[in-house]
């Protein structure tokens, strides 16, 4: 009898267990929805967005901006969240989430798209332009064809736009690529060719997550990396790198994509305004990081920023080398095709 009653108490507890599972389940799946200004009802779009950028910076406000106005533009059937800092892993860990279904968008840069498509790379190569003019002339002639190569992929691209210019940051000073040579290199990781090809021209490549490199420059396995300098200052990396090389590398393109079966979802006319305000936003980060850049430099300097001079003399050194690694970077680092589209239209921009 004992035993019955035990039985018996055992199957209301384990009821209860299962009711409580039941409507908790039923509160996460069951579809959200709300009624928007026209009297309809809609099923609320959770999206997911990550990036790098570091909390609080003008790419983590500017995105909350657009989020709050993507709510208004859908009465509230849009429900944006931004996971900052890296919080949701690297660039690549966050475009596998993507794929995976676990994130649906990410503001990532140039170095994160050409994981999805190399085509990206041909608007990354070191010493490529001379200006932000003229990459800004031939962004918007071959953003086009990038589009189509990232929908191809399952990516919509709602705003494009660049973080600046990189600079090399070091724990010691060095001025010429063979300096660079002797030292650790950070690189993202997941990028098996990129690493070959450091490799083939000297460089001692160390791939890791972008979460990692802190830890990494204090234990010794990184020398050196090449960030825009708000991103240095803003993850306050030059306390352990105080080495910045007076050298504008390259400019970082920069991409807020969203998963396209996650954007098709939204209507149309929503999706319309949505990317107007995406772009927009872009736009206004993009000014920001650049009229930000000398200003982080001298704000870093006041805290122990050392800034090393090259000269002409150290650049026509540093364009020899880009010069003599260029024919090996067709077809590798980037498509043939999209190299030779970059040069000519820089040509043509030269020429006007």
């Amino acid at each position: 009898m004992a035993v019955t009653l035990c039985g018996t108490r055992e199957m209301r507890v384990n009821r209860v267990g299962l009711v409580l599972v039941a409507v908790l389940f039923a509160g996460l799946v069951a579809p959200m929805w709300v009624d928007t200004a026209n009297g309809q009802r809609r099923r609320v779009s959770k999206l997911r967005l990550g990036t790098v950028a570091p909390k609080n910076s003008v790419y983590h406000e500017k995105l909350l901006e657009m989020r709050d106005r993507w709510r208004e533009i859908s009465g509230g059937a849009v429900d944006l969240a931004v996971y900052p800092g890296g919080v949701a892993g690297d660039e690549v860990t966050m475009l596998r989430k993507i794929r995976a279904g676990q994130m649906q968008a990410a503001l990532i840069s140039g170095s994160g798209m050409s994981f999805l498509d190399e085509g990206i790379s041909a608007l990354q190569v070191p010493l490529m332009f001379e200006s932000l003019e003229e990459f800004d002339y031939v962004l918007r002639k071959v953003a086009p064809t990038l589009e189509r190569r990232l929908q191809e992929k399952g990516f919509s691209v709602i705003g494009w736009g660049d973080a600046g210019w990189a600079y090399f940051f070091s724990v010691r000073e060095f001025r010429t690529p063979e300096d660079l040579r002797g030292m650790k290199l950070y690189t993202s990781k997941g990028d098996d060719d990129m690493l070959r090809l450091y490799d083939e021209f000297g460089f001692r490549a160390v791939p890791l997550d972008f979460t990692e490199l802190q830890t990494n420059l204090e234990t010794g396995l990184v020398d050196v990396f090449a960030v825009p300098p708000l991103i240095a200052a803003g993850y306050q990396w030059f306390g352990s790198a105080p080495y910045m090389l007076d050298l504008r590398f390259v400019p970082i393109v920069g991409g807020l994509l969203v998963a396209q079966e996650s954007w098709d979802a939204i209507p149309e006319d929503q999706r319309a305004e949505m990317k107007r305000v995406a772009s927009e936003m872009t736009e206004v980060i993009e000014s920001s990081v650049r009229a930000q850049e000398e200003a982080a430099i001298r704000e870093m300097g006041k805290y122990g920023l050392k800034v090393v001079e090259i000269g002409e003399a150290g650049l026509l050194e540093w364009r020899r080398e880009i010069d003599a690694a260029f024919p090996g970077l067709r077809d590798r680092y980037a498509p043939g095709e999209m190299l030779d589209e970059v040069v000519r239209l820089r040509t043509e921009y030269r020429a006007r």
